[in-house]
């Protein structure tokens, strides 16, 4: 009767909301911090340095736990993971692809490796979106333009830092650099991982000098996998 009424409920209704990612191609995996502005509102400005660290350390210890992985992005509150089932023909995708699973999981080890590092009093949220990329130019134009949001992101926080959204509002970047030079502040003498994020490398380092990825293509590159 147990084993009937599983098999019923499995195949009238969790069988149909499996969804599985396609095999042989570029999965990516993005983990966001959830209300994150209300989470980082008393930490130090423009930028985090132990914040910065606890998000690293969180996404070296997702990068230790799954399958395919080939390297992460992070920049802001999320990271975005590069993960690939090349190799033999009979190479397994982790979780054989479930979606749910990846997800679910991936946000699960994110929360858990992200309080490990990271003390606070409060409760940090992460959620994950999975999707699969078809080929390997749109991979590195996803990169691109993650890390073009990084160069956004970072700016509009040390622009927040020395002016108020009413004195920011409809401002362009070039206008909010000159309004930061009147401060005395140079966005360009920043720390380069606050300006255009960091990688996690598949042996588990983590990378803060990476380069803007438009002027040196190779490294990109040299980062994403090459289909059999």
């Amino acid at each position: 009767m147990n084993d009937e009424l599983g098999n019923r409920i499995k195949s009238y209704y969790e069988d149909p909301a499996r969804v599985l990612l396609p095999r042989k191609t570029w999965v990516i995996i993005r983990v966001d911090g959830k209300s994150f502005h209300t989470f980082t509102q008393d930490l130090e400005r423009p930028y985090s340095r132990a914040l910065a660290d606890g998000l690293d350390a969180a996404a070296v210890f997702v990068a230790g736990q799954m399958a395919g992985f080939a390297f992460a992005y992070g920049q802001s509150d999320e990271y975005s993971f590069l993960m690939t089932d090349f190799g033999r023909d009979d190479s397994r995708m982790w979780f054989d692809g479930s979606v749910q699973k990846i997800a679910s999981v991936t946000a699960s080890l994110f929360t858990a490796g992200f309080h490990r590092a990271y003390a606070t009093p409060g409760f940090a949220a992460f959620d994950a979106r999975v999707f699969a990329i078809p080929n390997r130019r749109e991979v590195e134009r996803y990169f691109l333009w993650r890390q073009a949001d990084a160069t956004r992101n970072s700016l509009n926080m040390l622009a927040s830092a020395h002016y108020s959204h009413a004195e920011l509002l409809g401002k362009s970047a070039a206008e909010k650099h000159d309004l930061l030079h009147a401060k005395g502040e140079n966005w360009a003498k920043r720390p380069a991982d606050f300006k255009r994020g960091r990688v996690v490398l598949a042996n588990a380092s983590v990378d803060r000098e990476i380069p803007v990825f438009t002027r040196e293509p190779g490294y990109l590159d040299g980062l994403i996998p090459v289909a059999d």
